[in-house]
């Protein structure tokens, strides 16, 4: 595999993927973009699809290629150096991208302590860094193993560590203000760990999962602005969330309208059904009563019947009398 086919990839722009996350982080309306190693440009198409001027930090010569025909601004440089530094001199851009490569950086505290120059007057910085701290990671290590590969959270290009911690206390002494903070989440039986967790016993795994609430988080993505433009964001962020109260608040009262008009037609329909409730309770009282005078009127009948039946000879009686007059017997 070569280094250009290991950091190549393909997502869905509006997805839930990681990219398709990180490139939601940069403004929208087609500003001007810096990108610090892009690799062969994956996430540069989408940038330069939704109409942003995209400018490349890139040393990978096949990478380089790549980015050219892609119609980005390509510079040459590597990062640990600070030729691409002076090639940007003076510029400044609505948001700078360093997603997965400050892990490569022999100093990335130089890096990330320069960038600030280049930010735009509330412009951001997107980072995205593995998380060291990803239980995968600590798997393999109860089990004796730390490998690198050539690829994932141990890129053996990797040489340099973080936990969200680390990367916090870095960005904070360089000059940077955390607005946002999001983590990718992968479980860890989906990982390159996943024998490395399945020969922990349960109760191994359980020990370590205890408490430990980040532990699926497979990398930190935090959006940060410069330090002196903390008290125009901290405006920014209150406005946004009276933005979002105001937005909240009008969409309750659009669900208390709906509910109260849907309220007032079950009270309604309630009325109405309570009316034909008695309606029906009366008819059925009414109904009751003549049938308890019909009743009345069928045991007077059958105890009037009774008693004419009474008042009447038998039939045996009359019979016999009948025979012994036909035989001349008059008793």
């Amino acid at each position: 595999m070569t280094k250009i086919e290991r950091y190549d990839y393909a997502f869905e722009p509006d997805g839930e993927e990681w990219a398709a996350r990180l490139l939601r982080r940069v403004p929208q309306g087609g500003g001007s973009v810096l990108e610090l190693g892009p690799g062969p440009g994956a996430m540069t198409r989408v940038l330069l699809a939704r109409g942003h001027r995209v400018t490349v930090v890139e040393n990978d010569p096949e990478a380089l290629d790549v980015l050219k025909a892609l119609g980005a601004e390509v510079i040459s440089g590597n990062l640990d150096g600070t030729d691409w530094l002076d090639a940007i001199a003076g510029r400044r851009f609505d948001a700078v991208l360093a997603c997965d490569v400050l892990e490569h950086l022999r100093k990335p505290e130089e890096v990330l302590s320069r960038l600030s120059e280049f930010v735009a007057p509330m412009g951001r910085l997107v980072i995205s860094v593995p998380n060291i701290a990803y239980a995968g990671v600590v798997a393999a290590m109860r089990n004796g193993i730390f490998d690198y590969s050539d690829k994932g959270q141990l890129d053996r290009t990797h040489v340099r560590f973080f936990t969200r911690r680390s990367i916090e206390k870095v960005l904070l002494d360089c000059g940077w203000s955390p607005r946002a903070w999001e983590a990718n989440r992968v479980p860890v039986e989906c990982s390159e760990f996943a024998w490395y967790w399945s020969a922990l016993s349960g109760e191994q795994r359980q020990a370590l999962l205890a408490g430990w609430q980040d532990f699926d988080v497979y990398q930190w993505m935090a959006v940060v602005t410069p330090s002196v433009d903390a008290s125009a964001w901290e405006l920014i962020d209150a406005r946004n969330a009276a933005d979002k109260l105001r937005e909240d608040l009008q969409a309750l009262t659009v669900v208390h309208q709906r509910e109260r008009a849907s309220l007032l037609e079950h009270q309604k329909a309630f009325s109405e059904a309570k009316d034909i409730i008695g309606k029906l309770q009366f008819e059925a009282k009414q109904m009751r009563a003549e049938m308890d005078i019909v009743r009345a009127e069928k045991t007077a009948v059958e105890a009037e019947l009774a008693t004419r039946l009474a008042a009447q000879p038998s039939p045996a009686g009359v019979w016999s009398r009948r025979w012994r007059r036909l035989m001349g017997r008059t008793s």
